[in-house]
């Protein structure tokens, strides 16, 4: 893979691998802004371990951030999907993505993309990033998904890829020079699905209510019956529970 990348930036490009998440926790000490892609990957996942398809011709990457301060990682879920879509945007001009709670990209709906911010015990935060460029698993029991293909453009990995980090740095700085509510109020303006009903599943009970949006933490906001309720984890699935029953 030959790419110009942004200053500051290092590439490690594999053909196969089993995931570059894990790539990224053996890199030594000192390697912040280091990016790992694969053409394939044979353990990749998503959140709370689910197994994340990574057919080829798809973009796999792993982002290493030395922060020193995981304190602030948790905005980096939001700041992740704010840069990636606007870089998929630059890329692919009038696609209409829109950011859904807490860490997915769709079209129409349809899931493109998927982000996993992970930490390690050296003040490292791993953003792990794919992107259905090519093609998308057509099995998905959870949610409908698509491609930047299937949605009509051609884009290579590389182009793609150079992009979002560039938006990554111009984020980043926005978000020292501007603090996280500058982040929070991009990510809601992306927001899916915002004053609709959903179902937020959580471990051990379903929720029912209408999106009203973020709290400043990145909370998701649910108002059930007048109530409006703060969840900081769950899966959002939009429509009834019992549409959703058996989702």
């Amino acid at each position: 893979m030959k790419i110009s990348l942004p200053e500051g930036w290092r590439l490690i490009f594999k053909g196969e691998t089993k995931s570059t998440n894990e790539d990224v926790k053996n890199l030594p000490v000192g390697s912040d802004k280091t990016a790992i892609c694969a053409e394939f990957q044979s353990e990749g996942r998503g959140r709370t371990g689910r197994r994340w398809v990574s057919p080829k011709g798809n973009l796999f990457v792993s982002l290493c951030l030395e922060l020193g301060d995981l304190n602030r990682s948790e905005i980096y879920s939001f700041l992740s999907a704010v840069a990636l879509t606007d870089a998929i945007e630059k890329v692919c001009p009038g696609i209409g993505i829109k950011c859904k709670w807490p860490n997915d990209l769709l079209v129409e709906g349809k899931k493109i993309s998927g982000i996993l911010l992970e930490t390690d015990g050296v003040g490292r935060l791993i953003v792990g990033i794919g992107v259905n460029i090519a093609a998308f698993p057509e099995n998905n029991m959870l949610y409908p998904a698509t491609s930047l293909a299937e949605c009509g453009f051609s884009v290579t990995k590389e182009a793609l890829l150079k992009e979002l980090l560039y938006q990554f740095d111009l984020w980043q700085k926005r978000l020292s020079d501007e603090g996280k509510k500058t982040i929070l109020d991009a990510w809601r303006q992306k927001a899916y699905g915002l004053g609709k009903k959903i179902v937020v599943r959580l471990p051990d009970q379903n929720m029912e209510g209408v999106f009203a949006g973020l709290d400043n933490d990145g909370r998701l906001l649910l108002n059930k019956d007048g109530k409006l309720c703060e969840i900081s984890v769950g899966d959002v699935f939009f429509g009834s529970a019992k549409r959703n029953e058996n989702g």
